[in-house]
């Protein structure tokens, strides 16, 4: 019984996140805090790009996420990464996991591969979030990564990005002793 009135709170919640008056999206922000969990994390993201010239909805949305603060949070948010609809907001995504403090540690490909095919801003996240964190995965994994990296920097070498990804396989392999 508990269980359905949290998810009736959540669906209402997610009605007015949907909304096109901007008090009825505040007053939803308002109540996720307390309210919420982690499958708001989507309607959370939608909300952000559907107000990009209202500051005061997209500074309440990023401080929700990155006060997140539970493990339950990181399926949701790598699977945000995977979706199309979510591209313009990958380095946002990713900055969650470093501003919340939880680290997807079982996903370092998805965090990979996201700052090898981003931009400046998302590779520059993936960093941070790795030298924030502890060890992923195994070093043969890492060391996979790493030719990953190589190979985009030596058929893209004047990549926006490039000093970014270097700069996080130097990260990889002082972490892994590689």
């Amino acid at each position: 019984m508990a269980a359905t009135a949290k998810s009736k709170k959540v669906e209402a919640l997610v009605s007015l996140l949907h909304s096109t008056k901007s008090a009825e999206v505040i007053s939803a922000l308002k109540k996720i805090p307390e309210q919420g969990n982690a499958t708001l994390i989507k309607p959370l993201l939608r909300t952000y790009l559907a107000w990009p010239n209202d500051p005061d909805i997209q500074a309440r949305t990023q401080k929700i996420l990155g006060e997140l603060k539970t493990q339950t949070a990181v399926p949701e948010l790598i699977s945000a990464l995977g979706e199309e609809e979510f591209e313009t907001v990958r380095a946002l995504i990713i900055s969650v996991f470093w501003h919340a403090g939880i680290y997807p540690t079982d996903e370092l490909d998805v965090l990979i591969q996201n700052a090898i095919k981003g931009d400046y801003m998302v590779a520059m996240e993936v960093l941070t979030v790795v030298e924030n964190s502890d060890v992923f995965t195994d070093p043969d994994l890492v060391q996979q990564y790493m030719l990953d990296i190589d190979e985009y920097l030596d058929s893209n070498p004047e990549a926006d990005h490039a000093s970014i990804l270097e700069q996080l396989k130097d990260v990889l392999k002082s972490q892994y002793n590689l």
